[in-house]
């Protein structure tokens, strides 16, 4: 074959009309043309150790504020047991249990906040293989992953775990006694030392303290008063207030609400892992949709159904208690109905002009 035949062979066109332009606009973003499966490992590896890097130095700057993110877990907590009139606090059951909490939330924010250049490593990986319109939706839905995910996540911190907290510290007051006065059975068994004894004469002085629904501004020290919002009897102190919870005689409950610190932040973790993932269901309806993988009307047919998995996918991913589901069933069913209406109006067909 001569030089004049070989500078005549042209490279045969590709066949498939439809295939994307890939030496054009819309070529995938790699690094001086296609690259191999090497270096796609290579690259894979690079970003990899830079995501992890940056996990490494948030959770170092994390353990600084760790004590104050467990702290904010334990807010609600707090705040509900007060109202009950309960000891404000979280058993720390094994000796252990605090510090290894501390490690686990500084570990937690360093995620959190290294999640900006984490998602900026997943992107360099990934935009090497994707088409420029691949691209410009991924680059749509990913600030919208992020806030639906912390919507989520807020939306069971103020909204559905004080429900949670106030229903279970509720239900557990409610199975009560009626009468703590032995029978005299139980007296000769045990001993009842004050059978004998007479009671108080009607005319006997008694101390009275003020009877207060909040606490007093600057009361003096010394000052004694009973809070009748949060049922405990305050003591004013040069180091503060000083405060015992207090319980009527009468129709006593047997069940005292007192969380171990270790199974309640994981409580609280799980149902903010839940209500986060929940809650990126408006986004994977919006895909699969304009993927053409299933038609809106489709999702409309079969609603009942995805009722149904949507309580299931509920009942797995919050811990096993009625209530917590049915608070997050129902926000997946209203985002649901939304991402209908906004797949129906993005998926809309344009009109052909004549």
């Amino acid at each position: 074959m001569n030089a004049s035949d070989s500078n005549s062979i042209k490279p045969t066109p590709n066949s498939n009309a439809d295939a994307p332009n890939v030496d054009g606009p819309d070529a995938p973003e790699s690094r001086g043309g296609y690259m191999s499966f090497g270096d796609h490992l290579e690259e894979l590896r690079s970003c990899s150790i830079l995501a992890v890097a940056g996990v490494f130095v948030a959770t170092t700057v994390s353990m600084i504020f760790a004590k104050r993110i467990l702290g904010f877990i334990l807010n609600p907590l707090v705040v509900i047991q007060n109202a009950h009139g309960l000891e404000a606090q979280a058993q720390a059951i094994n000796p252990p249990d605090t510090f290894i909490l501390y490690l686990k939330m500084a570990f937690l924010a360093g995620i959190v906040l290294s999640m900006p250049w984490t998602l900026i490593q997943i992107w360099r990986f990934v935009a090497l293989g994707l088409f420029s319109h691949e691209r410009k939706f991924l680059k749509l839905i990913t600030p919208a992953s992020i806030g639906l995910f912390a919507t989520g996540a807020v939306f069971m911190f103020y909204i559905v775990l004080p429900i949670v907290l106030n229903f279970f510290i509720e239900f557990g007051e409610a199975i009560t006694i009626d009468n703590l006065e032995p029978s005299w059975i139980t007296g000769v068994i045990v001993g009842d030392n004050d059978a004998d004894e007479p009671p108080a004469p009607t005319d006997t002085k008694l101390d009275q303290i003020a009877m207060l629904a909040k606490d007093p501004i600057d009361p003096p020290v010394g000052s004694e008063w009973f809070n009748t919002t949060r049922h405990q009897r305050c003591l004013m102190t040069k180091d503060g207030i000083y405060t015992t919870p207090m319980h009527p005689s009468q129709n006593v409950s047997v069940v005292k609400s007192q969380f171990g610190l270790s199974q309640y932040v994981s409580f609280v973790l799980m149902l903010t892992l839940a209500f986060g993932l929940a809650f990126e269901l408006p986004l994977v309806i919006i895909f699969i949709t304009s993927m053409g993988l299933i038609s809106v009307d489709d999702l409309k047919k079969y609603r009942r159904y995805i009722i149904f998995v949507t309580f299931i996918v509920a009942a797995i991913l919050t811990p096993p208690d009625v209530i917590s589901q049915l608070l997050l069933a129902i926000p997946m069913m209203i985002l649901f109905e939304g991402a209908l209406i906004v797949s129906k109006f993005i998926n809309k067909p344009k009109p052909v002009n004549s």
